[in-house]
């Protein structure tokens, strides 16, 4: 999905400017031009597979499995 810088300043205009953005687990990199696509960029790597599934590989953290 897209939407034009516009479309999505307008709607954060209308929400209390000292609210945290969440993104739903995932880290905030940066917003980076891509020739005329600003891409929001995070820490992990998301995207849709073959099948359209989402995927998302985090690269910060190494999940610890703790025996029981």
């Amino acid at each position: 999905m897209k939407i034009t810088v516009k479309e999505l300043i307008e709607q954060l205009k209308v929400e209390d400017q000292d609210l945290e953005v969440s993104f739903g687990g995932l880290d905030f990199y940066r917003l980076k031009d891509r020739g005329g696509v600003l891409q929001v960029e995070f820490s992990q790597t998301v995207y849709l597979d073959d099948e359209g599934f989402v995927v998302v590989e985090n690269h910060l953290k190494s999940k610890e499995f703790k025996s029981k």
